[in-house]
């Protein structure tokens, strides 16, 4: 499975499937019924565009169902 990510220092998108869940805390649910993993996904290969091992919080990744514009 293939996530989306952003660069943080070029801002710009590119997909990988070579990554791993760290930091996994679970699903939180806020007051409105909204869940969000409460996790980070680090990158195991450099990101193609700056070279640095990124690692992110699950909430900071695009959704894949929502484009990227």
């Amino acid at each position: 499975m293939e996530f989306l990510f952003v660069c943080p220092e070029e801002n710009r998108f590119f997909e990988s499937a070579d990554f791993r869940i760290v930091d996994n805390r679970g699903f939180t649910t806020d007051s409105a019924g909204n869940r969000t993993l409460d996790a980070k996904v680090a990158l195991n290969r450099p990101c193609p565009f700056c070279g640095r091992l990124h690692v992110f919080r699950a909430i900071e990744l695009p959704c894949p169902f929502e484009g990227t514009t």
